[in-house]
This record gives C-alpha cells, sequence and structure tokens, in this order.
C-alpha cells in the first residue's frame, strides 16, 4: 500500500467528509498517501487537519499532502478524484431561470437541456486541462469523475484525452434504498418515505434487497430486483405493488418513476427529477400529480466553508471515540471511495454502477456513447459488465441522450458554437 496514491481535487466539497469515513473504515487504505486540492487555502488547512487528527487518532500510518495547485501533487498519483463545482450556485441559478423564460420545465437540470450544456462548457475546459496535467505528470493513474454533467464530461474526456476515466454517480444507492421502502424491506421509519431529494443524499440503503440497472447515467433502467438474503425475484411484487398503490403512498422523488414503469413496464432510475428531464412527457399535470419540482438551488450543499469543515474538526475532540463516532456517522455508502479500495484490494470485485464508452456492454445501444452498466474492478482495471440487450422500446431515450452527451462533450472541448447549438436544437 505504501505506493498508493490519492487525489481529490475540489477537496472543499461535501463528498470529502464521506469520503474520510470511508477512508478510515478500511485496513486497504492504510499506508497509503492522501492529497487535497483546493483553492481556497483557509478551507483547505482545515479538510487536512481533520485527516491528519483521524490519522493520528486511528493510527492509520496515512501520509497527508496538500496544496493549492494540483500539480505539485499529482505526481505519483494512482487515483485522481475529480469533485470540482465551477461557479456551481450562480450559474445554475441563471440556467433555471433561463429555461423558465423560454418555457422549458427542468427539475434537476444537471445533465440535459440548455442547463446540462451550459454546465457542460462550465466544467469540460477545467477537467481537460486536470487531464492535460495527468498525461504529463500520473499517465498511469485513473481518473474518477464525480461531478455533473457527468456524461458529457466523461465523454470530452475520453474523446480527447488519453486519460484512464470511470464515472460514478450514487443514483444506484437512492432508487435502491426507494425500492426497499416501496417494497416494505427498509429499517427505516415510515416517515423518511416523505424525504426531500437533499434529505436523501445523506441517506444510504439497507442492503436488503439487490438490484441490477442499465442505460446511461440519470436515465437507467431497473431489470432485476432480488431478496439479498434468499435471492427471490421481487419485480412480480414491486409491479403489484405499483400497479395498485395510490402515487401518495409512493415515496416522494419516485411518483413520475412509477407513472413511467405503468407507460413502459420497467421501473426508471435513479429519481424524478432526473429521469423527467429525459422523458417529454412532462408537464404542469404531471407536476401536479407527482409532485414533481426544480431542485431546490438554495439547499445545494456541494461545497462547504472553512467555517463548516471547522466545526467538523471541533466535534473530532483528539480521542477514539470521538474520531470513531465520526467514522461510523455514515454507513458505507456514497460508494466512491470503493473504488479505489477495491482497486488496492488485489482481487476483482464486482460494483453496481459505472460508467464506461459503451464498446458492446449494452449490445443495442451505439458503441460511442457513454453507459451506466454494473462493473468489475480489479488491480489496476476497470471493465463493464456485459448486459446484453435492453428491451428495444427502452433504447430511444437512451440512444439519443446519449450520442447529446457527445455532442455537448465536444462542443465543450472545442469552442464548437455550431455543436452547440445542434446540440439544444
Amino acid at each position: 500500500m505504501a505506493d498508493k496514491k490519492i487525489v481529490l481535487i475540489g477537496s472543499g466539497s461535501q463528498y470529502t467528509e464521506f469520503f474520510l469515513q470511508e477512508v478510515f473504515k478500511y485496513e486497504e487504505f492504510k499506508g497509503s498517501t492522501l492529497a487535497f486540492v483546493d483553492r481556497k487555502p483557509e478551507r483547505l488547512k482545515q479538510v487536512m487537519n481533520i485527516a491528519q487528527r483521524l490519522n493520528e487518532i486511528m493510527n492509520w500510518d496515512i501520509k497527508i499532502e496538500g496544496s493549492g495547485e494540483r500539480r505539485e501533487v499529482l505526481p505519483g498519483s494512482t487515483v485522481v478524484y475529480c469533485f470540482i463545482a465551477v461557479n456551481y450556485i450562480a450559474a445554475w441559478k441563471n440556467e433555471l431561470e433561463i429555461c423558465r423564460k423560454n418555457g422549458l420545465n427542468p427539475y434537476e437540470f444537471h445533465t440535459t437541456g440548455p442547463a446540462g450544456l451550459s454546465m457542460a462548457i462550465r466544467h469540460v475546459p477545467v477537467v481537460l486541462d486536470i487531464c492535460k496535467d495527468m498525461e504529463e505528470l500520473c499517465p498511469d493513474a485513473w481518473l474518477v469523475l464525480d461531478n455533473n454533467p457527468l456524461a458529457k464530461i466523461q465523454a470530452a474526456v475520453e474523446r480527447h484525452t488519453k486519460v484512464k476515466v470511470v464515472g460514478y454517480c450514487y443514483g444506484h444507492e437512492l432508487v435502491q434504498m426507494a425500492l426497499e421502502q416501496i417494497l416494505g424491506m427498509t429499517d427505516r421509519d415510515e416517515s423518511t418515505k416523505q424525504a426531500d431529494p437533499v434529505e436523501r443524499e445523506m441517506m444510504c440503503p439497507a442492503g436488503n434487497i439487490t438490484v441490477r440497472q442499465a442505460g446511461i447515467n440519470h436515465m437507467m433502467w431497473l431489470l432485476d430486483v432480488r431478496d439479498a438474503k434468499t435471492g427471490e425475484d421481487l419485480y412480480p411484487k414491486l409491479r403489484k405493488i405499483l400497479d395498485t398503490t395510490d402515487l401518495k403512498d409512493i415515496p416522494i422523488g419516485y411518483r413520475f418513476c412509477t407513472e413511467v414503469y405503468k407507460y413502459f413496464g420497467y421501473f426508471a432510475t435513479p429519481a424524478d427529477s432526473h429521469v423527467a428531464d429525459y422523458i417529454w412527457f412532462t408537464d404542469k399535470s404531471s407536476e401536479e400529480k407527482c409532485g414533481l419540482y426544480a431542485f431546490p438551488v438554495d439547499n445545494w450543499f456541494g461545497g462547504r466553508d472553512k467555517d463548516a469543515w471547522a466545526k467538523i474538526a471541533e466535534s473530532i475532540c483528539d480521542n477514539r471515540e470521538t474520531a470513531e463516532a465520526f467514522i461510523q456517522k455514515r454507513r458505507t455508502g456514497w460508494m466512491s471511495t470503493q473504488i479505489s479500495r477495491y482497486m488496492f484490494y488485489g482481487e476483482p470485485r464486482y460494483f453496481p454502477a459505472l460508467n464506461f464508452v459503451n464498446n458492446g456492454a449494452i449490445s443495442n445501444l451505439n458503441n460511442e456513447i457513454i453507459v451506466e452498466t454494473p462493473g468489475v474492478i480489479g488491480p489496476d482495471f476497470i471493465k463493464p459488465i456485459q448486459m446484453g440487450r435492453l428491451p428495444d422500446h427502452l433504447v430511444p431515450v437512451c440512444e439519443l441522450q446519449g450520442l447529446l452527451s457527445n455532442m455537448a462533450g465536444d462542443a465543450a472541448a472545442t469552442g464548437s458554437r455550431e455543436l452547440a447549438l445542434q446540440f439544444l436544437l
């Protein structure tokens, strides 16, 4: 493990908290190097302080590095995580207002339409700069993309760099949690069915079911759902519940997915706001019926300032009890950290959802688009599982949006106004 180095670019993100909780939970990370990159010195100092406290208390023997300049820490990297958010809150609000002004009804508006294009234009050039540095300073490292619009950024990286890249979205956990609630197989109070999207970000599935999904990022289809203990096929039970249950008794955030199921025969994932941005039959009546509304931008919690990190540091009172309380606060979930752990583990491991260039993983989808499928992770390799064919009637939405992601990635990478306008049309 001494030669394993993880770099977190954009370490002011709230995801860094989850990352640290995972790193100090699993012994595979002992003895590795953990480097933080943040453009705000005081925030960087606080994040490094938390990592160092945990390292000393837990006796984890991790080397902690940090810098405002990524080039200082990239040499020798094994895995580079990208958490960056470029001018997020102000621009995201503007993108929502522009869509509404022009008669569009975005809900999550990260990944498609004018807002998705705008977000790609903001993020792709920065990520390509990171890739250029990686090609020079750590050409064998893997880049793990954890930021939106994921498929558009990944398409740009795949098509315009030589960097080894994989995309991760924890939507598979969100839908697994919702399905446990629908099937009555959760360990949570019934009130959690009413949790809003922001609250759900902080939850993890109970692990009582397993799911198999395939499609594209933010537009996957549930192909299989089973009891984790017995292996029983739960799709017949799920279909019966969805066919007979009043929408108000379906968890918030999954009522439109239920309506999509009634038309397509398969449950769409990972959540209403994502699926509704891709499916074209949303209107005011479906908004009212399903409780669809635009993601509450003012509640976005992606970045944290130095004071928020200082408060977390204060909760870890230089003793093992408070350190373990912080580490165990979140059960293993948001599995991005597990990508590194599985690569360090030494033997191939199954992973429930990753983003790749298709290359036949879904045999009846375009080979050049970014798809999301289960995968296998091993020492220095990440591969999709061959899923075969999607049911034919599920293909058109995925194919169209996958090709559009490639177009937006190319437009943002090359600065082509023509491609950008073609994407919008």
